[in-house]
């Protein structure tokens, strides 16, 4: 799993990233529409300030959270939580959004930080999305972080513009994969991923109690198997993705 301490490097960079995205594009590039159902890519980065405000202000978390627990229990929770985000910065411009950004990245990185040891083992529900073993920490630690880099991703493909470069986006893509091998039942299998960093990856993703078997050998970049994860649809954005580094994904966890 990604290391704990690298966690808040890892998501400064990736605030970073997007930061310097957003400040190249056109003020006609917010009103398109991305792969995220019902966005636009003002509505990304709306919720992305969003997010980081209620790691910077818990009682803004309260505030969002509280309310969601016990209304429409129908939905998921982080669709209400993300509805309050949208609603709090129905007005906002992509200046006012990007101006919001920027002090309050290292402010929901460091909240995510402080979050006491008890309080990072509890375990997140599965029937909100997430996997068995899951916690609070991984939440702070991975999902976060992979949260931007996804939507990175998202304003891109919706713009046509590259991603800016981010150091974190190798371990986040590795972690994906960690991700999907913890989920893994069938056959294990090379997962092969390429893209413009210059050496080669080659994941085994096997069930860790499995005995060793026959191999097959798919390519693929990190980008796509990311947005699979996602269940984001439709092709991954042109760019090549980076590569990760070489392991057994089912021993790396």
């Amino acid at each position: 799993m990604t290391p704990r301490a690298a966690a808040g490097a890892q998501s400064m960079q990736e605030y970073a990233a997007l930061l310097a995205s957003l400040r190249a594009l056109p003020s006609s590039a917010w009103s398109a529409p991305t792969d995220c159902t019902g966005w636009t890519v003002r509505d990304i980065v709306a919720h992305v300030v969003g997010a980081a405000e209620e790691s910077a202000r818990p009682w803004v978390q309260a505030r969002h959270y509280l309310p969601a627990l016990v209304r429409d229990r129908n939905r998921l929770l982080v669709d209400k939580v993300n509805d309050a985000q949208l609603a709090d910065r129905r007005t906002a411009t992509p200046d006012e959004l990007m101006a919001e950004l920027e002090p309050l990245a290292p402010k929901a990185t460091r909240g995510r930080e402080r979050l006491p040891a008890l309080l990072r083992r509890m375990p997140l529900p599965t029937s909100q999305g997430g996997l068995p073993g899951d916690t609070l920490g991984y939440l702070c630690d991975v999902i976060y972080t992979r949260d931007i880099w996804m939507h990175r991703v998202d304003i891109s493909r919706a713009t046509e513009t590259p991603m800016a470069e981010s150091t974190a986006e190798p371990e986040v893509v590795a972690q994906v994969v960690r991700d999907v091998a913890r989920a893994w039942t069938g056959e294990p299998f090379t997962l092969e991923l390429t893209g413009p960093l210059p050496d080669h990856a080659a994941w085994r993703c096997r069930r860790s109690s499995s005995a060793p078997g026959p191999t097959s050998s798919p390519s693929a970049t990190g980008r796509p198997v990311s947005r699979s994860r996602s269940a984001r649809t439709g092709p991954a954005t042109s760019e090549p993705s980076p590569t990760v580094h070489s392991t057994s994904v089912a021993e790396s966890r």
